[in-house]
């Protein structure tokens, strides 16, 4: 659904520092101070400030970025202005602010006058106007105002008209002597400013939230600690209740000594110097793009979650229920929010197509570790070393996931895992006796059908481990597969380079209207052209898939391949391409790839010819001894043996048919992967424990424990996002629920404590392997935006 900004809160941050006239000295500082500073301001868990950054601009550029932001508020906003730059008088001490092409002897016309700025900001609507001057002789501003200035402001919704300035009407600001990695050479004032903004040092009063005048207090007190020649000003013009300009950001943790500990705040100046953040604007403007997306999804959530109305880009509503649903439509309506959306629909699919199911998890996961990424980065923490540290708890959690699963032994357990993926008990039926009858190696696909239901159907077929070179042969976007019915199949045991080679069989192919499967050694180059531009331009549908490793292991697996599809495999020995014809293809009632793996369904080849080779290869097996050779054998054995299940879906409306095939597509890959690697107590409950487990294995170095913390704090999230949507108190059960032992969860439904595998609350292994897996890389990605 589209969003809109941040309601009512606006910012403007002015920067000159290069100047055109030599006898105003080149400023160092403005253009990091602003950049710093919107990075602060857009972070939607302190400011969530729309902010609009102008640098080095000259005067009638300034002047009008001053009017579009001023003239187009409403009574409810908050407008801040700031200013990086020279402060200039004239002889009658009139403050200006100078632009790029100001003049320092000209600057009633180079200049932005104060009387410009005032009227602005008089004549605005918005009911709270912040203006924050950080350059020489800011507090001039404030003489000439035509009120009474007012002092600190106490209330709880914030009216009135504010200037914060640098230092008094015949002072300097001063930019800093010293110079640190991560900010260098800032401006004092606002680098006392970001200081009590980004940790919530500002925060005086301890009610998680920053004012004006609490702000102000915080950036008097530490300009003149560090230049006792330099004194902020502060004026205030009707200045009625509070104006609150940040909220108080979480920290990953109170203290290194206890790591996962949550909702402490670091406070500056609360003994030891606070570090200069390194948290920077494109961070903030991703973090709040992912918000907008991930906080859609988060209704979503488990088996109490909200249904929500999602706008389209032509501004149809959906309801939808699902992560996959919303993520799909969701538009922001600020583009810079694209990019963090993004992330949230990357982890979404990449979660879905791999295990089907724990997308909603992942985002919450991702959420909880990025709010906590942030707030260590406001804290001064190093980026890198974050992410060692992410890295090395995200490997703890999988290694204690591990331990934690049960195998999946029972057609019951295999009921409960895909009901739960489906969210449907008569899809987790059918799958469980599809998966019971075709095996652990078994293959399980789902096809539409013009029959209303569901229908259970066993045929033969084989899964190779290979899948299409391309992304342009595939059919179905959404799955990422190119699935091909009834083709033609040509095993070549040879690299095609050549696309006139490929010719006689791209045509052979479309004169009996059927697609075209090539599977070889390698294709590329021609080839490869041919049949991609085969596919574009002439709607003749194929495929290339490369069968690749050694040749022994290749040649084995082409055998099969042409024995279950009745082609011949034409050999580089046998003439190649050129001495074969048509009659080398073979055929399959459906081939289906994707970009790791290749299904054939119901194969052409001869069935007495495969039995034969069934039996001989189970006789081999006997008496062969373990080793190397006897699991090639029983691969073999597997792949010429296999079943495949092919659940047919039927529904009375196309729309509805989709949503159905990839409801029970997903669910097959979490059975699958249950099936794999086992499962776990449901219900938020196994990631607890796993918290518990490793909380005491924070490695050394502050940072790194930190990235370490972040990990720890959000598993409990998915947990508390559960009872939330279950209208509980998210924060009453985690330490309840851990002294229960690892095998219990909560159901949200009953509101009682229950045995996970007894209840059916579980979760594939697999599934929060790559949820964790997913959340951290997303994590880390954003950790490392410069």
């Amino acid at each position: 659904m589209p969003t809109s900004p941040p309601v009512g809160r606006y910012a403007l941050l002015v920067a000159v520092g290069a100047y055109d006239d030599p006898s105003l000295d080149q400023l160092r500082a403005p253009e990091q101070d602003v950049e710093r500073l919107a990075a602060v301001l857009e972070d939607p868990a302190v400011g969530n400030f729309t902010v609009r950054i102008l640098a080095d601009a000259p005067d009638h550029e300034v002047r009008r970025e001053i009017e579009d932001l001023l003239a187009e508020r409403v009574n409810d906003d908050l407008v801040l202005l700031y200013f990086s730059c020279h402060g200039i008088v004239d002889p009658f001490h009139r403050l200006y602010f100078a632009a790029a092409n100001t003049v320092r002897t000209r600057p009633a016309s180079t200049a932005i006058s104060r009387s410009f700025v005032n009227e602005q900001l008089e004549a605005c609507r918005a009911a709270a106007k912040v203006l924050v001057l950080d350059c020489c002789f800011a507090g001039a501003f404030a003489e000439g105002f035509k009120g009474n200035p007012q002092g600190a402001l106490d209330g709880q919704i914030g009216r009135g008209y504010v200037v914060i300035s640098a230092c008094d009407s015949y002072e300097y600001a001063f930019e800093s002597d010293g110079l640190v990695e991560s900010a260098p050479r800032g401006s004092i004032f606002t680098d006392v400013l970001l200081e009590g903004l980004a940790t919530g040092g500002a925060d005086l009063d301890g009610d998680g939230r920053v004012g004006v005048d609490e702000l102000f207090r915080y950036v008097h007190d530490g300009v003149v600690r560090r230049r006792p020649d330099q004194k902020p000003k502060w004026s205030a013009y009707n200045a009625e209740p509070h104006i609150y300009l940040a909220n108080v950001p979480m920290t990953v943790a109170a203290s290194l000594g206890v790591p996962g500990s949550r909702g402490g705040v670091a406070k500056a100046g609360a003994g030891a110097v606070p570090r200069p953040t390194t948290y920077n604007r494109h961070q903030a403007i991703v973090a709040r793009g992912f918000r907008a997306g991930a906080d859609l999804v988060r209704r979503t959530f488990g088996p109490l979650g909200r249904r929500v109305l999602v706008e389209d880009a032509s501004g149809a509503y959906h309801e939808l229920g699902d992560a996959a649903g919303v993520v799909r439509l969701f538009t922001a309506y600020d583009t810079r929010d694209a990019i963090g959306t993004s992330y949230v629909r990357e982890l979404v699919e990449g979660v879905r197509h791999r295990v089907g199911d724990g997308a909603t998890t992942t985002v919450v996961l991702a959420q909880a570790m990025m709010d906590g990424a942030s707030a260590a980065l406001r804290a001064g923490a190093n980026p890198v070393a974050l992410c060692r540290g992410i890295e090395s708890a995200t490997l703890a959690v999988l290694a204690e996931l591990a331990d934690l699963a049960v195998p999946v032994e029972t057609k019951e357990q295999l009921r409960m895992v895909s009901t739960i993926a489906s969210n449907d008990e008569t899809v987790g039926d059918l799958l469980a006796s599809a998966m019971e009858r075709v095996g652990k190696d078994g293959v399980v696909i789902v096809e539409e059908s013009n029959l209303f239901g569901l229908e259970l159907e066993l045929t033969e077929g084989m899964r190779l481990p290979a899948g299409h070179v391309s992304p342009y042969f595939v059919t179905d976007p959404e799955g990422a597969e190119a699935v091909l019915a009834d083709p033609a199949i040509l095993v070549v045991d040879q690299r095609l380079a050549n696309g006139a080679d490929l010719q006689p069989f791209l045509e052979a192919a479309g004169g009996q209207g059927r697609p075209l499967a090539v599977f070889a050694h390698d294709v590329r180059d021609g080839a490869l052209t041919a049949l991609i531009v085969g596919k574009m331009r002439h709607a003749l549908a194929s495929v290339a898939v490369r069968l690749g490793g050694p040749d022994q292991e290749r040649r084995s697996l082409m055998a099969d391949l042409a024995l279950l599809t009745g082609a011949t495999v034409v050999g580089e020995a046998d003439g190649g391409l050129g001495t074969a014809g048509p009659t080398v293809l073979g055929g399959a009632r459906k081939v289906i790839t994707t970009r790791r793996d290749t299904t054939v369904v119901d194969g052409a080849g001869d069935p007495q010819l495969i039995r034969r080779r069934v039996r001989r290869l189970r006789a081999a097996l006997e008496g062969s001894e373990p080793g190397p050779g006897q699991a090639a054998q029983r691969e073999q054995l597997a792949r010429l043996a296999g079943a495949v299940a092919v659940i047919r879906v039927g529904e009375s409306a196309e729309g509805q048919l989709k949503k159905r095939k990839r409801q029970i597509d997903d669910a097959v890959r979490n059975a699958k992967a249950a099936v794999e690697w086992g499962i776990v107590p449901g219900g938020g409950a196994a990631l607890l424990t796993v918290a518990g487990r490793i909380s005491t294995r924070v490695p050394r170095g502050d940072d790194e424990a930190l990235g370490y913390a972040v990990v720890i704090d959000a598993l409990v999230a998915p947990y508390e996002e559960l009872m939330r949507n279950a209208g509980r108190d998210p924060l009453a059960g985690p330490a309840d629920l851990r002294r229960r032992g690892p095998g219990v969860t909560f159901d949200v439904v009953s509101g009682t404590y229950v045995t996970a595998l007894d209840a059916g609350i579980v979760d594939a292994a697999a599934t929060l392997r790559q949820a964790v897996t997913a959340a951290a890389g997303v994590v880390t990605r954003y950790l490392m935006i410069g």
